[in-house]
């Protein structure tokens, strides 16, 4: 079989188990069975069921890194505040609709969160890092070259907090059904109207992409 199918059924395997019973009462050997593989093949591929969780995450394109969305090339320190503004609404709207299109996985997620052993939380921890780090690696980019200064330490924390607004907004969508769309879009916004982002998210970039010019 070859290494792209087999990969691809197990993925969806998993997905379709994780939605239809839930993460935790999930199993490796369920997962396998219905991609009609033996365990021993999954954990080749993943290496453990949390492997296989952040997989099937990564596969939606939830906080897959910044590289992998179509982009320019890593920017220049002299980058205007309208390209990064651009730049950045794509990234978000890239990744709430990843989690809004499938909330029937975000519900599950989020309703079995009492439940996840160390390994699971310790996964979906380094899965958020690790899209943290590439935001923020991509962000340092924005800054003009100064190898006599150190890259500053807010520009981390804003990514991890535009990640939690992306996250909190998709929790909403698929829990309370935020509207995505808004009748009179605000004539003052400068971040152009995206289909598909909730006003609310819209508001929260743009203020965020204050913040992030007004300290570049």
């Amino acid at each position: 079989m070859p290494h792209s199918s087999t990969r691809q059924r197990l993925l969806k395997a998993a997905r379709d188990l994780f939605v239809r019973q839930g993460i935790t009462q999930t199993t490796t050997r369920q997962i396998a069975d219905l991609a009609g593989v033996n365990e021993v093949t999954l954990f080749r591929h993943f290496g453990t069921k949390q492997g296989l969780l952040l997989a099937v995450f990564g596969e939606l394109g939830v906080f897959s890194g910044i590289a992998d969305l179509p982009l320019q090339n890593q920017p220049s320190g002299n980058i205007e505040g309208s390209q990064l503004q651009s730049i950045l609404l794509n990234y978000v709207y890239n990744c709430f609709r990843a989690l809004a299109d499938n909330p029937e996985l975000v519900r599950s997620l989020v309703g079995e969160a009492g439940s996840y052993s160390p390994a699971h939380r310790r996964a979906l921890r380094e899965g958020f890092l690790k899209a943290q780090e590439q935001l923020r690696d991509y962000l340092y980019g924005f800054f003009p070259p100064n190898p006599e200064a150190s890259k500053p330490d807010w520009v981390g924390r804003a990514a991890g907090v535009l990640h939690l607004m992306i996250l909190g907004a998709a929790v909403l969508e698929v829990t309370a059904q935020l509207p995505t769309s808004s009748a009179k879009p605000d004539p003052n916004s400068t971040l152009s109207p995206e289909k598909g982002i909730p006003p609310l998210l819209q508001a929260c970039v743009e203020v965020w992409m204050a913040g992030m010019t007004g300290m570049k």
